[in-house]
């Protein structure tokens, strides 16, 4: 197994209303990301939590900020902050893994960016932007058109960290920051990239779309969790 090239740090994007899903969440990833040894940051509000044998600091964003509640873009710009590698690889705690994660795939692209500071994102996944797209050089990867929507994307990608910092506001939520980051990116000349959806049939981080929908829990999860002994109180939050 190959290690990661500590180019990208883990950034798995929560909050303490969600600490239901960070078990599952992370015993998925230690099962289907067993060769990652880098450090993951854990977006969360108050809260400090752990899982053996992975290295997890949590953001604790709101802990400095007491006397007002943050938004969900403030709360990210915070726990960007603590991010030391140029890119982040953005998760979110609803992303529960499904099958092996392609690291040296993953790899190879945090180097191309590397070399190539042009290019400012890799979507990972099959879900994002919506098209359209252009061919590139490298066969594995289209470039995603200028109005493309949802060319700014909250899945699964790698990111070069003052890029994503550049795109947030303050006073939206991870809604308001895909439609209205979007429209910014049209008026920027930044290179968006994300896997070729023709090769990739499977996607390198593969996971479903998503596990918790406005607050409740997908229908598939119960048949996931089982698979994995995993148990949950589904009835805390009820079924979309």
């Amino acid at each position: 197994m190959q290690d990661d090239d500590n180019n990208f740090t883990v950034l798995v994007n929560s909050s303490d209303g969600f600490e239901d899903c960070w078990f599952p969440f992370f015993q998925l990833f230690s099962k289907y990301w067993p060769n990652y040894k880098g450090k993951i940051i854990l977006n969360t509000e108050f809260k400090d939590w752990s899982y053996e044998g992975l290295s997890i600091s949590c953001s604790r964003v709101q802990c400095a900020n007491r006397d007002s509640k943050l938004t969900w873009s403030e709360c990210l710009l915070i726990a960007l902050e603590q991010v030391e590698t140029p890119l982040l690889l953005y998760l979110q705690e609803d992303y529960f893994l499904e099958s092996i994660v392609d690291l040296q795939i993953i790899n190879e692209f945090s180097n191309i960016m590397i070399k190539d500071q042009e290019i400012k994102h890799i979507g990972l996944t099959n879900f994002g932007s919506l098209g359209p797209f252009n061919k590139t050089k490298d066969e594995r990867l289209w470039e995603i058109s200028q109005d493309s929507r949802y060319r700014i994307s909250t899945q699964a990608g790698l990111w070069q960290v003052e890029t994503l910092k550049s795109y947030l506001r303050s006073w939206e939520n991870g809604w308001l920051f895909e439609i209205f980051g979007t429209i910014r990116s049209k008026k920027r000349d930044e290179k968006f990239l994300t896997i070729n959806r023709d090769i990739f049939i499977k996607p390198i981080i593969q996971y479903t779309h998503t596990g918790i929908i406005k607050g409740k829990w997908h229908a598939y999860m119960p048949v996931l969790f089982s698979q994995h002994d995993i148990e949950v109180d589904f009835d805390r939050r009820g079924y979309y």
